[in-house]
């Protein structure tokens, strides 16, 4: 059996500099984990904050495809 754990923390950093001393950090902490677990990895992503006013509920369902042709008459 495989697994895969997550650890996720949110982290507000003003710049780039305290982004970069975050992810010193991290790395350093991930350097006792990687003892135990030699194939950790740290990925580091940017997430932006979603636009005021537009929640996933307010965007329009796709269109649902069935495959089946239109009723056309000729003329």
């Amino acid at each position: 059996m495989k697994l895969r754990a997550l650890i996720t923390i949110d982290i507000d950093a003003g710049d780039y500099i305290t982004a970069a001393e975050h992810q010193r950090r991290m790395e350093s902490i991930l350097t006792g984990i990687r003892g135990d677990y030699g194939q950790a990895e740290l990925q580091l992503r940017e997430r932006r904050a979603q636009p005021v006013g537009r929640s996933p509920a307010m965007v329009a369902p796709a269109r649902v495809m069935t495959g089946r042709l239109n009723a056309y008459e000729d003329l």
